[in-house]
């Protein structure tokens, strides 16, 4: 019996404060509304970061803890995005014979291609490569197969493409034994690879067309001397390797004294670092945001909570009179402070929810939901309700009945 009382009275209590809430909606709808605005910034902050971490592991499993690239253009003009032609085609057969290498694969990359199909036009990047490219990066086909040396020999108008490019010129039509116009090259699609996802700091690993190297470099950029990257394997330690690379490329180039590289070198470490680096930027700048954004609605809350209580000073004394306890008119104001912060809460996981693949899609930022995230957000929910409910409950729990109902 006296616990179908408890229960009574707890949906009493609860059907009440609702009803407040209602009559106050003007309110509550403004207080809330920082906190889902906060709370957006903590699941952005969750997700990204997470995500950005599971493509850089991703992407460092798929080059290896053993790879090395050599990209042409040195530190300040890739800064600069300029792109400067200097690693040349020699300089991957004298890397080749450094020690510990067992696997190099050449690259050129044509940036900015017109692909067309149709009536559809798509600016994407080309990349030239041996026919070791897709089982060096572990990449699987959805459909169709890789060229082979055959076609590499013969420089033929093969290629695959990426899951974006497939996405944009083929909208879902099987793209197998279809030519697209690469440049001005008509070009026969044979294989649909699968899709990585959004790339971590770079462009869409899935925005791209794959043709084998002596195809890009003889007949869509005219370019046999230069390459654009290099991607080499090492059974030695890293460091060393790199070192190695380093003195010969710059034997190679003719690089003496104080002369800066004309070659970049990065290492599958360099991910992780980078993507350190990044997770770090995102958390200061959202998390300032977030900070910001849930402090003051906390103060907004508070302030109007202060300005509800005068208005119901009457109501407080009424229900002092009829026997309501200074606790029990503390945990009500403390409740409204509560439930408006944690549909606010709800609201920021939601709209975060609806929001992450436009923020996928203009960023290329990959964002990962977890049950972390709704932790984290119902908690700085929680918690932003009680710190800045708690002084103006305080308030209210020490009116006087007497004094209110005079008053």
């Amino acid at each position: 019996m006296a616990l179908s009382q408890k229960i009574l009275q707890l949906r009493e209590f609860i059907e009440e404060v609702l009803r407040i809430l209602y009559y106050y909606r003007g309110r509550v709808i403004f207080s809330f509304s920082g906190v889902t605005l906060g709370i957006l910034s903590i699941c952005v902050i969750v997700t990204t970061i997470d995500g950005a971490n599971k493509k850089a592991q991703e992407i460092f499993e798929a080059l290896g803890p053993d790879s090395i690239m050599v990209f042409g253009g040195g530190e300040r003009q890739r800064a600069a995005r300029i792109r400067v032609n200097t690693l040349k085609v020699e300089d991957a057969e004298l890397l080749g014979r450094v020690e510990g290498i067992y696997d190099l694969m050449p690259v050129y990359s044509a940036r900015n291609v017109i692909m067309r199909y149709k009536d559809r036009n798509w600016q994407t990047q080309v990349v030239g490569a041996p026919t070791s490219y897709f089982s060096s990066l572990v990449w699987k086909f959805q459909a169709g197969t890789p060229f082979t040396d055959q076609d590499y020999e013969k420089a033929e108008a093969v290629c695959v493409i990426g899951a974006k490019v497939h996405e944009e010129l083929f909208r879902g039509e099987d793209p197998l034994g279809k030519a697209i116009v690469v440049g001005k090259l008509p070009t026969r699609v044979i294989g649909l690879l699968e899709e990585k996802g959004g790339s971590t700091g770079g462009p869409n690993m899935d925005d791209r067309v794959v043709m084998p190297l002596s195809t890009v470099t003889s007949r869509i950029v005219n370019e046999k001397r230069f390459l654009s990257a290099v991607r080499l394997k090492t059974r030695r330690d890293i460091d060393g390797t790199i070192e190695d690379i380093r003195a010969t490329l710059r034997q190679s180039h003719g690089l003496k004294g104080n002369l800066d590289d004309d070659f970049t070198l990065r290492s599958s470490k360099d991910i992780l670092a980078f993507v350190t680096v990044i997770s770090g930027s995102l958390l200061l700048f959202l998390g300032t945001a977030a900070v910001v954004a849930l402090v003051v609605s906390g103060f907004v809350l508070a302030n109007l909570f202060y300005l509800t209580i005068q208005e119901r000073r009457k109501d407080i004394g009424i229900r002092r009179a009829y026997g309501a306890t200074r606790k029990g008119i503390l945990l009500s104001f403390l409740f409204e402070s509560v439930v408006i912060t944690l549909i606010g809460g709800i609201a920021g996981i939601l709209l975060s929810v609806v929001l992450g693949g436009t923020f996928e899609k203009l960023f290329d930022i990959p964002m990962m939901f977890s049950a972390k995230v709704v932790i984290f957000a119902l908690l700085f929910s929680f918690l932003t309700g009680l710190l800045s409910g708690l002084k103006p409950a305080l308030t209210a729990s020490r009116i006087e009945p007497i004094e209110a109902i005079r008053g």
